[in-house]
Formats: structure tokens, C-alpha cells, sequence
């Protein structure tokens, strides 16, 4: 998700595997049989509170929450001038999401895409004018985590929760609880940050990626979690997300910006080229229609790509700890 403005740019980013908790057992309620009959009995005698109390015996637990990854924030220097020409867009063709703008006579460009094929999102910002871009970029986030330059990259390391309760359910004690490190509710993270320069200078710490004067600067992002299955424990026997980040970094980092837009039009292209021929051999052109049919077809190519995890009730992109019905439909869960 993309937000905010001219000189600001924030990327709240998501991952689908990241969760709270960790694997449960195969029966969560051995003794729900027990009231089946008696809920049954209460129903046929008219008796429905009874029985709304009886069935409440033979629900499990509430199934964990999608968790928010974190953030990733630019603050660009664009000079001193009042922005014009302001743009923000949606291919929803395409994929790709572009903003524009022009600051004292300097047409600024930022786009960006989630590539499937390359396991990144890249972000290229670009001015028509040499070594106009200049920005810092920091990341944050919501769980347990920390940054860190690693390897060239600003890297997020976190920890999901191992309980979160869903956002109606008030119970006594805290909602959110994170376990210690060495036990199998609560999986590991990571985001990777790497910038690719074209001119001017870049310098990574532990804190934020600063950028200098550069004529363009391609932002490749990436994210892994140790998540390994439902019936997996994601510490112990969780995979290695950095090692997973690496390998997306470096695969990617081989091909150029051209090259990685390519690969993804290609891929997204054959999804959604597919359908509505009538409309483009010139049939009646119910636009509303389908501009809101493109879109759900958007929104669901982009987030149910992603092995082992099912396109949840926020569709990948969510922002909160406690997401608002995130547990109302415990088939929606990697923890079953």
C-alpha cells in the first residue's frame, strides 16, 4: 500500500506467511461430541438460548491473526519550489503503481511493482534532470523487530507475537503476547532493503539507506518469514528468511530495471489478459462494470500467489496487529 505525498512516500508492506502463533494440535476440542445431542435436544424443544449456550462448547480457539509487516518511509528532497502537475496512478492492467510531480522545473517519477517471477518489489525513482534524486528511506514496524545494514541492504529482523487475540474479543490480560524466543509460537522475519545507484552516493547504517545526488535509484524489497507449514514449528524447524532474502536479492539484482518490468507485465499479463475479449473486439462497454471487475481481479492475483497461504480476509495488505476480523473464519489461518 502506497500513501502520502510530494516530498513523503510511505510503502506499508505485507508478507502472506506472517501470522501469530504457531502449529496447534489436530483436535483443539476433544470433547465438543459431548454436546451435540444435548444442543440438539434444547433446539427441538424450543429452547434456543440453551442451546447458543450448548454449541458455544464445541467451538475450538479462535484461529491467529494476519500481522502487519512493517514500514518502509522516503523523505525526498525535491527542492525548495511549490510541487505541480501532481499524479498518483494505478495500472491496474499492469501492476504498476506511478506517482509524478514537478518541482521547480524538475519532473520527478516514482514507480513500482510486485514482481512474482522476481520474489521483489522494486520502486525506481527517476527525475529528467541528472542527480536530482536525493532521499532517506527507514524502516519500521509494529512487532517485535529491529534494523540493521546487512550485507548492503537496510534490514527489518522481527518476531511475530505468539498470541493475538481478534479485535472484539476483550479478554482479561493482554491481547497481544510475544513468547520467548526459543519456543515455536511466534515466527521470525525479515525485510531487506537494497539500493541500486545511478550516479550520486549512497550509505547504508543501522537506521536508514541515504541517497545523495543520483540520477536514478532502483529499491529492491524484499521479505521472507520462517514460516514452514501449519504443522511445523517456525523457530526450530521454521525456514531460514535470510538466507531466503539473499537468494530473491540476488536473483533479482542480475537483471536491470527494463529487464525485471518485463518478466512482471509478462506474468501479470497472462492472468489478466485473459477474459473479457468481447469487450475488446468492441462489444457493449459496460465500464463501471468492468473496471470494478479488473480491479477484484487485481487485488486477488496479487495476493494469492504465495504457496501453503490462502488469500485471507484483509488480502494480504493490512496494517494492524489486531486486524478487524481477522479470525472470524479460522479456515483463513496457516495455524489450522
Amino acid at each position: 500500500m502506497i500513501f502520502r505525498g510530494v516530498n513523503e512516500e510511505l510503502l506499508q508492506l505485507n508478507e502472506a506467511t506472517l501470522w501469530s502463533g504457531g502449529p496447534v494440535g489436530e483436535n483443539v476440542n476433544p470433547n465438543a461430541y459431548e454436546f451435540l445431542a444435548p444442543a440438539r435436544a434444547a433446539l427441538a424443544r424450543g429452547d434456543y438460548a440453551r442451546a447458543s449456550d450448548l454449541v458455544k462448547n464445541m467451538q475450538g480457539h479462535f484461529s491467529q491473526s494476519y500481522l502487519p509487516l512493517g514500514d518502509l518511509a522516503l523523505q525526498q528532497s525535491t527542492g525548495t519550489g511549490n510541487s505541480t502537475d501532481y499524479r498518483r496512478e494505478l495500472d491496474l492492467r499492469s501492476g504498476v503503481a506511478t506517482t509524478r510531480f514537478t518541482v521547480d522545473g524538475v519532473r520527478y517519477r516514482r514507480e513500482l511493482f510486485a514482481s512474482a517471477p522476481g520474489e521483489v518489489i522494486v520502486m525506481r525513482l527517476s527525475a529528467n534532470v541528472p542527480r536530482k534524486i536525493s532521499f532517506t528511506a527507514v524502516t519500521s514496524s509494529p512487532l517485535r523487530a529491529h534494523a540493521s545494514a546487512i550485507e548492503g541492504t537496510l534490514t527489518l529482523l522481527g518476531r511475530a507475537p505468539s498470541q493475538v487475540d481478534p479485535s472484539y474479543f476483550n479478554a482479561n490480560g493482554e491481547p497481544v503476547v510475544n513468547d520467548p524466543d526459543d519456543t515455536c509460537r511466534g515466527m521470525r522475519f525479515e525485510l531487506s532493503v537494497k539500493p541500486l545507484l545511478k550516479g550520486g552516493t549512497v550509505r547504508i547504517s543501522d537506521t536508514q539507506i541515504a541517497v545523495s545526488n543520483a540520477t536514478e535509484v532502483i529499491l529492491m524489497i524484499s521479505a521472507a518469514t520462517s514460516f514452514n507449514g501449519f504443522d511445523r514449528c517456525p523457530y526450530g524447524a521454521g525456514k531460514d528468511e535470510h538466507q531466503l532474502n539473499l537468494a530473491h536479492l540476488a536473483k533479482a539484482s542480475q537483471q536491470n530495471y527494463a529487464q525485471l518490468l518485463e518478466a512482471h507485465l509478462t506474468d501479470f499479463h497472462h492472468y489478466f489478459d485473459r477474459v473479457l475479449e468481447a469487450y475488446t473486439e468492441g462489444a457493449a462497454d459496460s465500464n463501471l462494470e468492468a473496471l470494478y471487475f479488473q480491479y477484484g481481479r487485481y487485488l486477488l492475483i496479487s495476493s494469492s500467489r504465495t504457496p501453503g497461504a490462502p488469500a485471507n480476509l484483509q488480502g494480504l495488505w493490512n496494517k494492524d496487529v489486531r486486524p478487524a476480523g481477522a479470525a472470524t473464519t479460522p479456515p483463513t489461518s496457516i495455524w489450522r
